[in-house]
C-alpha cells in the first residue's frame, strides 16, 4: 500500500467548523501534492440552492488564498453518503475530510454518523476532525492504535506522512482471554501464565517491528503494550499524550453489524477528543457501482 493521496475531498455543510475542514484538506493537499475538491454536505437531501453555492465559493476563496492551493468547488451537492465517495473515485489514494457532528440525529440511530457511514463506503481513509479549531499546518503528536495484522505497517507508514515532524506514539492492546474454554481444560495455573506471558513477549516484539518502519521517523516513535480493550486504551493514551490524531484501521463491515456489535474505531471515534483518521484495512471491491448501490 502506498501512503500518498491523489485526491482531498473536503466535505462541508457551510456550519462554522467548514472553515476548519477546508483549512485541514488544503494544508493536506500542499504537502501532498494532491488535488483539492470541495462539496456540499448540508443536508443531504434536496436540490442544489443558487446562494449556498455562492457562499460556499467564498468561503474555499477565504481559505485557500495564500496558501498556494487549487480548490475545486464541486458545482453538485452530495444526496446521498454514496455520491460523497462516487467523487473520489472509490480510490485507495483519496482522502475525505470532514466534521464530527455532535448533533444527534434520527437516522443515526439506526444507519450511523454521517462519518460512520462514510467509514463503511470509502475505500480511501476518512478524516474527521474533533478537536476545537487551530491554526497548526500539522500535527504534533500522533497515536496509531495498531491489531499486529499485515495493515499495521501502513498505518505507520501513513502516520508518519501526516506527521513528518511529529511524535509518534504505537498502541496496542492484548485483548483479554475467556476463560471458559481454559477452566474447562483445567489448564494448571503455571502453564497459563507462561503462556500470557509469552504472548505478551511476542507482540511486543512485533509492535518494536512496526515502529521500526517509521524509518528516519524512528527516534521519535514509542511503543505503548496494554492488556485490555483497545478503543479503551486508546482514548485513555490518547487523553494522556494529549495526541492530536488518532490513527485507526477499519475492517469491512455492514451497518448491522458496526450498529449491534460496534467496532474499535466507531468507538475511538466516539470517545476520542481529537481527530480521528480511520484506514480500511481490506482490499477495496473490484464493482463500484455494487458499493454504491449498497450504501
Amino acid at each position: 500500500m502506498t501512503s500518498g493521496f491523489d485526491c482531498i475531498l473536503a466535505a462541508v455543510d457551510m456550519s462554522p467548523a467548514s472553515a476548519q475542514v477546508v483549512y485541514r484538506a488544503a494544508m493536506l493537499a500542499m504537502k501532498h501534492g494532491a488535488v483539492l475538491k470541495v462539496m456540499d454536505i448540508g443536508p443531504l437531501s434536496g436540490p442544489s440552492r443558487s446562494p449556498a453555492a455562492i457562499a460556499l465559493k467564498a468561503l474555499v476563496s477565504s481559505v485557500v488564498d495564500g496558501l498556494g492551493v487549487h480548490a475545486e468547488v464541486l458545482p453538485e451537492r452530495a444526496t446521498r453518503v454514496s455520491d460523497i465517495a462516487e467523487f473520489t473515485g472509490f480510490s485507495r489514494r483519496s482522502l475525505v475530510v470532514l466534521k464530527h457532528d455532535r448533533r444527534p440525529r434520527l437516522r443515526s440511530l439506526w444507519r450511523g454518523s454521517l462519518a460512520e457511514q462514510l467509514m463503511r463506503v470509502c475505500d480511501g481513509p476518512v478524516l474527521i476532525l474533533k478537536a476545537q479549531p487551530n491554526a497548526r499546518e500539522n500535527y504534533e503528536r500522533l497515536l496509531v492504535a495498531v491489531d499486529l495484522s499485515a495493515s499495521a505497517a501502513h498505518l505507520m507508514a501513513l502516520a508518519c506522512r501526516l506527521g513528518e515532524n511529529s511524535e509518534v506514539q504505537v498502541l496496542h492492546a492484548i485483548r483479554p482471554l475467556h476463560s471458559n474454554p481454559l477452566r474447562d481444560a483445567e489448564m494448571p495455573d503455571r502453564i497459563l501464565r507462561a503462556y500470557l506471558a509469552r504472548r505478551k513477549l511476542e507482540a511486543h516484539e512485533q509492535l518494536l517491528h512496526v515502529a521500526a518502519g517509521a524509518g528516519r521517523h524512528h527516534g521519535r516513535v514509542t511503543t505503548v503494550l496494554r492488556d485490555g480493550d483497545p478503543a479503551w486504551h486508546a482514548t485513555l493514551q490518547q487523553s494522556h499524550a494529549k495526541a492530536d490524531l488518532v490513527v485507526v484501521g477499519k475492517r469491512r463491515s455492514s451497518a448491522l453489524p458496526d450498529i449491534l456489535c460496534g467496532g474499535v474505531a466507531k468507538r475511538i471515534l466516539a470517545w476520542c477528543e481529537a481527530d480521528i483518521l480511520v484506514v480500511p484495512c481490506h482490499p477495496p471491491d473490484a464493482n463500484p457501482d455494487a458499493k454504491a448501490a449498497a450504501a
